[in-house]
């Protein structure tokens, strides 16, 4: 049974999705975009799928990274887990798919569970300033509307402050967590004890992120996996002939990835089929052919994927119910107390040279 705050994210995300999916439907005429979606090179998707599997890879190793300091996990299992992840994000509410991915970690792999929910935590935010990073240019040289201005403004601040506040945590760390406790001292009584408990794992994710080489590392990785995936995008784009400059599909990678940051649906869909559109219109692109090239595009990312990640659940005896099950379990209170316990129990590594 879903809880009531539960049930309340998925309708707000329900709604989110139905409202961006209407605004993308409005402009074209079905039976056109059908007809755009049947004309598609098969030959050049194909093409892509190769490609948007090494991003997939780039983004394992850099995780692999980012845990380094805690644990040690090989490529494999990094690999599959990160799949896993983006397999329960395409079909739980509310991005389940990082607490399921931090769940199955420590299963194979020991630690701390919260450690690992920052190490993913740290993933995002590298994510988001990339992208946000991405989306400026090709709107500055391309063309834009308010809207998309307003989602580069909007992306780029929030994720620049994060990163700040990232960087401030991983270079002081004990201070920062001194200070941290002492503004958590203003919580309620009741709550305090697991909320420190969860700051201190939470810390201990950000273990990697100590000096310019553990940055610039992960900010080349991050930034080679989108790359690769705006290749993916062109690629797509070949498909229906759009004529699009490749360099120009950062913009759509950035604006569609950092629209579903947003609460939606489950897979983010609407608003990424929607910004995705937006932009290659802005680009020069038909309204009928851009919306097909997202749909068709969202379900090149969506179901691949997933079709992958729920065969690497049956390797494991999983199903997507308890997928859903393990991650209420993980999100509740008790799970900041319970991973403070488990780090106790199991330190981390000292970091490798």
């Amino acid at each position: 049974m879903l809880g009531a705050r539960s049930l309340l994210r998925l309708a707000v995300g329900l709604a989110v999705s139905l409202l961006f999916l209407t605004l993308l439907l409005a402009r074209v005429d079905l039976d056109e975009l059908w007809g755009a979606i049947g004309a598609v090179r098969a030959g050049w998707v194909g093409l892509a799928v190769p490609v948007y599997a090494l991003a997939l890879w780039t983004r394992a190793e850099r995780w692999r990274l980012v845990l380094a300091p805690a644990m040690r996990v090989r490529s494999r299992d990094a690999a599959s887990l990160v799949v896993i992840g983006y397999t329960a994000n395409n079909l739980l509410p509310a991005r389940a798919g990082e607490v399921v991915r931090a769940v199955l970690l420590q299963r194979r792999a020991g630690g701390s569970r919260l450690t690992a929910l920052g190490t993913i935590v740290v993933e995002r935010v590298f994510d988001g300033l990339v992208l946000a990073l991405f989306l400026p240019l090709p709107l500055l040289l391309g063309g834009s509307t308010g809207v998309l201005r307003a989602l580069a403004a909007a992306g780029g601040a929030a994720f620049l402050v994060a990163t700040v506040a990232l960087a401030a945590l991983a270079a002081r760390p004990a201070a920062m967590e001194r200070l941290v406790h002492t503004l958590l001292g203003l919580a309620p009584g009741g709550v305090r004890p697991a909320l420190r408990a969860w700051s201190a794992s939470f810390l201990a994710g950000l273990g990697l992120l100590r000096g310019p080489r553990a940055w610039a590392a992960v900010t080349g990785m991050t930034a080679l996996s989108w790359a690769l995936e705006a290749v993916a995008y062109a690629m797509i784009g070949a498909a229906f002939g759009l004529g699009i400059a490749p360099w120009l599909y950062l913009g759509v990678a950035g604006a569609a990835n950092l629209a579903i940051s947003a609460p939606t649906a489950a897979g983010g869909v609407g608003p990424f089929e929607f910004f995705a559109r937006e932009v290659l219109v802005v680009f020069g692109a038909g309204v009928t052919a851009a919306t097909a090239y997202a749909l068709v595009l969202h379900g090149f990312l969506l179901v691949p994927t997933t079709l992958v990640g729920l065969a690497l659940l049956w390797r494991e005896h999983l199903s997507i119910g308890a997928l859903r099950r393990e991650a209420a379990a993980a999100a509740a209170d008790g799970l900041a107390a319970r991973g403070a316990a488990e780090a106790r129990l199991a330190p981390a590594e000292e970091p490798r040279a």
